[in-house]
């Protein structure tokens, strides 16, 4: 996975659920205005009358259909002008703080979106950390990998089996700059004991290269008996 996919992701979660709280929070503002606005219409059929009283606010708020309204709903008076004449108007309002609106509305949309935005993050993380660690411990040439902290060998995640001279060998050439290694500094690390070992190097460089030709496609050359160089062309 990489991060900026892992990042988008995360992102469109994130707008999903702001965008859905919103939602919610239009949808339930436009009925509650509405709940009010019903009781208006109905208050005003049954009092016949602009006039605010006690018994117009009675009367309001118990054809409010929301319970949650009856508390904090109110009626002011506004002036409007129509025909170069200006009348007095009832509006209903319902009084409601941002809170109480959160409270009223249904987030369980919004609140979903928000958890799997959590959850991806922290999985993103830990994918993205663990594959961080793993291309740190993880040397790669052509088809063959290395993972230094195991020490396997790999073609497309299969595992090839050298002998442990081979295996020695191999590492060295995968941890070595450019992947080249003089033969004094191979024979002085395979056989230290031994004062000429050209001819055993020469038998086991010979035996691994079929190997490294038939699995992973690599080639060990030699440059004038001096040095050998283990590459992918």
């Amino acid at each position: 996975m990489k991060p900026l996919h892992a990042l988008l992701v995360f992102i469109v979660l994130c707008v999903s659920s702001v965008a859905a709280g919103i939602d919610s929070l239009c949808r339930t503002q436009y009925r509650a205005q509405q709940s009010v606005d019903d009781a208006l219409a109905q208050t005003l059929h049954r009092c016949q009358k602009d006039q605010i009283d006690a018994d117009t606010i009675r009367v309001y708020r118990s054809l409010i259909t929301m319970s949650a309204l009856r508390d904090t709903a109110y009626l002011s008076v506004s002036i409007a002008e129509t025909d170069d004449q200006r009348q007095p108007q009832l509006q209903a309002h319902t009084g409601l703080s941002f809170g109480q609106l959160w409270a009223l509305s249904d987030q369980r949309a919004s609140s979903t979106l928000a958890s799997m935005a959590a959850l991806w993050l922290m999985i993103s993380l830990w994918i993205v950390r663990r594959q961080q660690t793993k291309c740190r411990n993880l040397i790669q040439l052509g088809l063959l990998s290395y993972h230094t902290d195991d020490g396997r060998f790999c073609v497309r995640d299969e595992q090839i089996h050298f002998t442990p001279m081979q295996q020695t060998l191999m590492e060295l050439f995968l941890l070595a700059p450019d992947h080249t290694l003089r033969q004094q500094e191979i024979c002085d690390r395979l056989w230290p004991k031994k004062p000429d070992a050209s001819a055993t190097l020469y038998t086991l460089i010979r035996r691994l290269k079929p190997i490294l030709n038939d699995t992973a496609h690599l080639h060990i050359e030699c440059n004038r008996g001096e040095s050998y160089r283990l590459t992918d062309r």
